[in-house]
This record gives structure tokens, C-alpha cells and sequence, in this order.
């Protein structure tokens, strides 16, 4: 049952409900949030628990995050009208994009908080619950200099995070609003970003994650010379962190640099998300891609080549502007012969203020759910082979947390057995399948966050089951 809001007496500490949403550049923005409003003295709330202010973190990417974005500010509305919560704040990507209309549309909402507005964030919480007039509509272009990330109350897991090494874009794909809300591209710098990881692994991370809107430009707008590659060397040399996962690279911007480098250091994990989009030309050219067939063949081939076993994710944007039928089955043929490790589907939507909204023949809306779920037809058959040629093999894996027994009941494993939720070297956290390891007799105590070996035994749809391996040292 939740619990009606009462202002808080003078002495006890503001209640603050905070809801994040989108991405895990968006995730990273929550927890700094988060940080600061817990440093100001600060209580964070439960979703039934009564607070003085909602805050709710959005994406506004396209129009699925946009709905689930404003399904949630409703509710916090509906929880205000109640007298549940006080004050509403609408944080991120959607108040940074359609803040005029949110607030004409939702005039009940207390205040937007823009990008690059995130660090004044218990100012005005600590205005708002004291009651005080604040300005509702700001959210000035996001275009400074990268914020640090430094100082986080995390989300994810103690083992792994997310570690933020640039901002916007200026690639300018045709269908992405990104430059629109997140500004030009800006790396940021690299001992900040080698701080924030010497912090993250203080704090317990042995995986970091790199994001940024497109990880592979790092460096190509800074005087001192710094990429990629650099910092790849250098979160080589950091104790105590075991791996490296490279995020959201763009296919036009990988040099021969970052290729030796991701096949040259040891914590980096034969692993890539790199988002194609599509295969045939015309499409890549109507996208703006900066690239084409021939030459996304070629960066496979030498991806391939020079990094053992790499799994590639990617992503693939189907039923764009005038997409053929002829023009989607070359996409389907491309994915049915390259077999990627892992592949995530968009059936397109025009997006107001982008150059392919405004193309004069769009794909019906009923051709695009056909081609999603052929493609993703397609993917399913391709990832539940591998997960079959994964059986017998042994590999790395972080044991994130135990399982518990209803878990264990519904994914019908073994009664008898201790399990445990985990990834190995080639899962993603938070978008990739999972695997659940069964911890033999006599093994008594096993530490969380930490890197064993797995044998993979079977697989349930797309994870996998495996055994702590054999040769398990609890010393190791």
C-alpha cells in the first residue's frame, strides 16, 4: 500500500523518488544524480513510498522510449494529484528535446532539468521541497565541455560498470536525432577517464563497459593527440580490473590503431557492438553512413582476423525510407552468411527533425513489423546454433549473484544444486543472453564479482548453463 506524502519536518532529511529510464549513457547521468542528492543529505525513496520530489531520468530517442518516458511521468502526476509526492522533475534526453511541449502538454510538471544541467540537481530539489518558485522550463543546448562521471551512487552490480569517454555525435545519420539533444561530439579527456576507471575498480569493478554515443572517434576532436587506442593501453595498465568491453563503435571509424589495440590487450574481450544498420549501398547512402558494402565486408574480415573468437553484436535498422523488398532480402542474405554473435532489430520511425523524415517514400508501417520479425526470425535460429556449438566449451564467466529458489523453479534447473546468475566474456550486461552456473558439491562459499571458469552444459533458448569448472581453485 503506498503511503500518502506529508511534507517532512525540518530536521528529517528529503524524501526523493527517482526513476531512471533509456540507456546506459542515461544510466550513468542517474547515478551522478543520484550522488548528489545523496551528498546533500537526502533520502532515496522506494516507488511505494511517499517523497517530497519524483525525479524521472528520460530517453527520447525514439518513439517506444518517448511513450515509456511519458507512461512514467503520468504516473508520477497521478502519484502528485494523490498526494503521494510533492513535486514532479523531468530530467534527460526528453525534457532536453521536447521540453516546450511537455510542458504545455503536462503543465503540472515542477521543473526540466536539461543535459547539461544535471550538477545543480539538488539545488533545486531542496528548492522545490521547501516550496520555493523555481524555473520550469530551461534545458539550454547541450554543447560544454564532458562532465566528470566521478562519484556515482551505481545501479548495476558491484562487478561491472559503465564508464562514459565521450558525448554527442557528428556523424549525422539521417534517421538519429543524437546531435540534436546531445550536442557535437566531445571526448573527454583522458586522465579523467582513467580516473573515473581507477575509481569504478576501487569500488569493486572488475568489468568496465566504454559508452559514449560513438566510442570509436574518442580523441579525433582533441589538440593533444589522445584515441581510442590510448586509452585502451592504459586501462591495460590498471590493477585489479580484469575486463574491457568496447561499446558502440561506428563502422566508418575504426583505424588500424584501434584494431592492433584491441587485439593486442590482454583485458580487452574478443567482443564489439558495432551497430551496421544495413548492407546494401543505397540504403547506407540514404542513411548517411559514411560507409558501404564493400568496405563493412572488409572491417569484418580484419576484425575477424586479427581478434580470435570475437563475437559481434549489431543492430540493424529495418523497413527505413523506400528499404526494398529486393534491398531487405541483400540484408537478410548479408546476416544469414556473416552469423553474428548477437543481433538486435528496429522496425524505423520517422523521426520529426531528421533528414529521412522528410524522404518522400516511407515503408508502410505493416511491411516493417514483417521484416522485424523475419530478421529476428532469422537471428533466433543463427544464436540458438551457437548456443549448441557453445556446449562442451569452457569459459570465462562473472558469477554476479545466487539464484533464487523460485528463479531455479522456473527455469526448471536442477532443485538439488546451487546456481548462480552470471556472463561470460562475450555477454553484454543488460542486453545480451545470461548463463546460469551450477556450483558443485563441496565447493562451500564462492565470492560474488569475481571471474571463475564455466563449462557450458546445455542452453535455455538464448543463455546458456554451464558447471563451475572441474579445476576450480578457491584460492584462485
Amino acid at each position: 500500500m503506498k503511503k500518502k506524502y506529508q511534507q517532512s519536518a525540518s530536521r528529517e532529511p528529503i524524501r526523493v523518488n527517482f526513476v531512471s529510464l533509456g540507456c546506459p549513457k542515461n544510466l550513468v547521468d542517474s547515478e551522478k544524480m543520484l550522488a548528489l542528492v545523496g551528498q546533500a543529505g537526502m533520502a532515496i525513496v522506494g516507488p511505494d513510498d511517499a517523497a517530497d520530489v519524483t525525479i524521472i531520468n528520460t530517453c527520447g530517442f525514439i518513439k517506444p522510449a518517448r511513450d515509456e518516458a511519458f507512461e512514467a511521468i503520468d504516473a508520477a502526476l497521478a502519484a502528485k494529484r494523490e498526494g503521494l509526492t510533492r513535486a514532479v522533475v523531468v530530467a534527460g534526453c526528453l525534457a532536453q528535446h521536447v521540453k516546450h511541449e511537455l510542458l504545455e502538454q503536462r503543465p503540472e510538471i515542477d521543473a526540466l532539468v536539461g543535459l547539461g544541467q544535471r550538477e545543480g540537481i539538488a539545488q533545486l530539489v531542496q528548492k522545490l521541497a521547501a516550496n520555493m518558485e523555481v524555473q520550469a522550463e530551461t534545458c539550454p543546448a547541450f554543447t560544454g565541455p564532458v562532465a566528470s562521471d566521478r562519484v556515482r551512487l551505481r545501479l548495476t552490480e558491484p562487478s561491472w560498470a559503465y564508464l562514459r569517454i565521450s558525448e554527442g555525435c557528428d556523424l549525422r545519420c539521417s534517421f538519429c536525432t543524437i546531435p540534436s539533444i546531445r550536442g557535437p561530439y566531445r571526448s573527454k579527456d583522458l586522465g579523467e577517464v582513467l580516473a573515473e576507471a581507477r575509481e569504478l575498480v576501487a569500488d569493486g569493478a572488475v568489468e568496465l563497459n566504454l559508452i559514449g554515443q560513438e566510442t570509436t572517434s574518442y580523441g579525433s576532436d582533441r589538440p593533444d593527440g589522445a584515441a581510442l587506442a590510448e586509452l585502451l593501453y592504459g586501462l591495460e595498465e590498471l590493477d585489479h580490473l580484469r575486463w574491457v568491453r568496447v561499446l558502440y563503435t561506428h563502422p566508418a571509424s575504426f583505424s588500424d590503431a584501434i584494431i592492433e589495440a584491441l587485439a593486442s590487450c590482454k583485458k580487452v574481450v574478443p567482443y564489439l557492438d558495432i551497430p551496421l544498420q544495413h548492407i546494401n549501398d543505397r540504403i547506407l547512402k540514404l542513411m548517411n553512413r559514411h560507409i558501404n558494402r564493400r568496405q563493412t565486408e572488409d572491417l569484418l574480415a580484419r576484425l575477424r582476423g586479427a581478434i580470435p573468437e570475437l563475437a559481434i553484436r549489431t543492430t540493424m535498422l529495418v523497413g527505413f525510407a523506400d528499404e526494398t523488398d529486393g534491398e531487405f532480402s541483400e540484408l537478410l542474405d548479408f546476416v544469414g552468411r556473416q552469423r553474428f554473435e548477437a543481433l538486435g532489430a528496429f522496425a524505423y520511425s520517422p523521426e520529426a527533425g531528421t533528414a529521412a523524415a522528410r524522404y518522400p517514400h516511407q515503408t508502410p508501417d505493416e511491411t516493417k513489423q514483417e521484416r522485424y520479425h523475419q530478421i529476428m526470425q532469422l537471428q533466433q535460429d543463427i544464436a540458438f546454433a551457437q548456443g549448441e556449438q557453445m556446449i562442451g566449451k569452457t569459459v570465462p564467466c562473472l558469477l554476479l549473484r545466487a539464484l533464487e529458489e523460485e528463479e531455479v523453479q522456473q527455469l526448471h534447473l536442477s532443485g538439488e544444486a546451487v546456481w548462480f546468475l552470471g556472463r561470460h566474456h562475450c555477454q553484454a550486461p543488460e542486453i545480451d543472453a545470461e548463463c546460469y552456473v551450477q556450483i558443485p558439491a563441496g565447493v562451500e562459499s564462492l565470492e560474488m564479482g569475481v571471474i571463475h571458469q564455466a563449462t557450458i552444459t546445455d542452453r535455455l533458448d538464448y543463455d546458456l548453463v554451464g558447471v563451475l569448472a572441474a579445476n576450480y581453485d578457491p584460492g584462485d
